[in-house]
């Protein structure tokens, strides 16, 4: 079973923000041709529940389910840890994706634990699920520093609060499209393929 989750904010304004790169992946992921066996699109249906938009798919008798919680980025592990509980499903079965601030527009990097780095919604999956020990991949936003502020976690500085709720202009718009469809590839690849993940960061 593979449980890939992708960090966003419900709602039409921030379609398109930094802050939902995670709803992108998703969203590009559920038209990847090895998870779309019957040729068309996954569909999401909204789950009370889980608090979430769920899509699942079976490749070769393995459950792939994706996953863009409905619940606001700070408390996104409301949503993790429901899902988890339902499905009996490992930690090892759980992948998060994410935008990550300290990582370069064109760049992204799998790690498989680690400090939220002041990702609030990093933050709740591991305040929620009681480890950070747990995959996840963190797509770069910005390519340039944001705010003048000395910050131990750049997500603290009040410019950032501002900077992930924008849209991506159209010059960056094109790089992160291809840094997602890129990212997608590659994990579906690793998956699919019965490979463990691995700690690793790679370009568009």
């Amino acid at each position: 079973m593979h449980i890939i989750i992708g960090l966003g904010n419900p709602g039409k304004e921030y379609i398109g923000t930094r802050h939902n790169v995670g709803f992108d992946f998703i969203s590009e992921l559920s038209k990847h041709p090895r998870l779309c066996t019957s040729g068309e699109e996954l569909s999401f249906t909204a789950n009370k529940k889980f608090q979430a938009e769920i899509a699942e798919a079976q490749v070769a008798g393995d459950k792939y389910i994706l996953v863009k919680p409905q619940t606001f980025m700070n408390v996104s592990g409301k949503s993790a840890r429901a899902i988890l509980d339902f499905y009996k499903a490992d930690i090892s079965d759980l992948l998060v994706v994410s935008d990550d601030l300290d990582l370069p527009l064109g760049m992204a990097r799998v790690r498989l634990t680690g400090t939220s780095g002041g990702h609030r919604g990093i933050e709740s999956i591991i305040s929620e699920i009681g480890t950070k020990d747990f995959a996840r991949l963190r797509i770069g936003i910005s390519d340039k520093k944001v705010g003048d502020t000395e910050s131990d976690h750049p997500y603290e500085k009040s410019e950032a609060k501002i900077f992930v709720l924008e849209k991506f202009n159209d010059r960056e718009r094109p790089i992160i499209d291809k840094m997602i469809s890129k990212s997608v590839d590659i994990i579906v690849g690793c998956l699919t393929s019965g490979e463990e993940l691995t700690a690793t960061s790679f370009e568009a």
